[in-house]
């Protein structure tokens, strides 16, 4: 399951301010969701981030969460509203990061497809076909470090 933290959390967690978060965000550097940066997504803006942390971020946010969490509700093993309502925020972040991993594939395949009705329609170099070759694998290999 993908992992979202604050644009706070991914600064500190990289050692840099927001503010330098928030401009790669605007230069489509980095990708955001609602203001949650997926982990993978920050370590590949920022290798030298502390991306552990972040699994001792969550239980402490965690921990705080289920302190105010009715003791009843727990008892019974039902969910409160708020960790209902946490979960379905969630999920609704996670299919906005799932919908926009699928456009990009969509996007991908849509301009392969272009290129080989070109190559299709004429007669294209072995250099050009080469070149497309290598424009696919970049494309593929961004998405899949975004995977």
């Amino acid at each position: 399951m993908p992992r979202f933290i604050s644009i706070t959390k991914a600064a500190s967690l990289a050692k840099v301010q927001a503010q330098d978060i928030q401009k790669k965000i605007s230069s489509k550097q980095l990708a955001s969701t609602r203001g949650q940066i997926h982990l993978e997504d920050l370590l590949e803006c920022y290798p030298q981030a502390e991306v552990e942390q972040a699994d001792m971020l969550s239980l402490v946010e965690r921990i705080k969460e289920e302190s105010f969490e009715s003791g009843a509700a727990k008892q019974h093993g039902e969910m409160s509203y708020n960790a209902l309502k946490n979960d379905l925020h969630k999920s609704k972040t996670n299919a906005r990061y799932y919908s926009e991993q699928a456009a990009k594939f969509e996007d991908l395949v849509m301009h392969v497809r272009e290129n080989l009705h070109d190559i299709q329609k004429k007669d294209i170099s072995k250099q050009r076909i080469q070149r497309i070759i290598d424009w696919i694998d970049k494309r593929l290999m961004e998405i899949q470090r975004n995977d």
